[in-house]
């Protein structure tokens, strides 16, 4: 079910989405998780529906975590809605007040707004707190082994083997 509701949040599907959603209770007997709930918050944060998301949040059986917050934050940002930016920026403080990110993410909606005193402050509180963002990561699974990546890092045992089908993928491409 979280393929289905994740491909209707990246094809635009919100009826369908909402639908799939209902259904889960209500004709499979499956009681939704928080994987459920992220990709409907994703779903209607894609679509603008920013007021219906974050209802749709404070409206859960359980804590939104840093994924449904981030989710909405991003969403945020791309619609330029200050006031909720700033709520979802300050629930992903609560949750994680190391993590730079919130911080980033709403210093660039008030930048964007023009609010550059704003901007600046939390830009200037990274700074001083010395926060420092986390390398982008990615992992994949291979016949039952779990390989990570980080953004940059050539430090991987298969990395040659790696680079080299990504060059030759990148040539098919073009």
């Amino acid at each position: 079910m979280v393929g289905l509701l994740s491909a209707c949040a990246h094809t635009g599907l919100i009826e369908q989405g909402r639908r799939y959603f209902q259904s889960m209770g209500k004709v499979f007997g499956l009681v939704p998780k928080i994987e459920h709930y992220g990709c409907m918050v994703d779903l209607l944060g894609r679509m603008d529906c920013l007021k219906e998301a974050y209802d749709f949040i404070m409206g859960m059986p359980m804590e939104a975590n840093e994924i449904i917050w981030g989710s909405f934050l991003s969403a945020c940002r791309v619609y330029n809605n200050v006031e909720l930016g700033e709520v979802a920026a300050r629930r992903l403080l609560e949750l994680d007040p190391r993590d730079p990110w919130g911080r980033v993410t709403l210093s660039n909606i008030f930048a964007e707004e023009a609010k550059y005193d704003r901007s600046m402050g939390l830009r200037k509180e990274i700074k001083e707190k010395g926060l420092e963002k986390s390398p982008g990561c990615s992992s994949i699974e291979v016949n039952g082994g779990v390989h990570g990546f980080l953004v940059e890092d050539n430090s991987h045992p298969c990395y040659n083997e790696i680079n080299s089908m990504r060059e030759k993928i990148e040539k098919l491409m073009n």
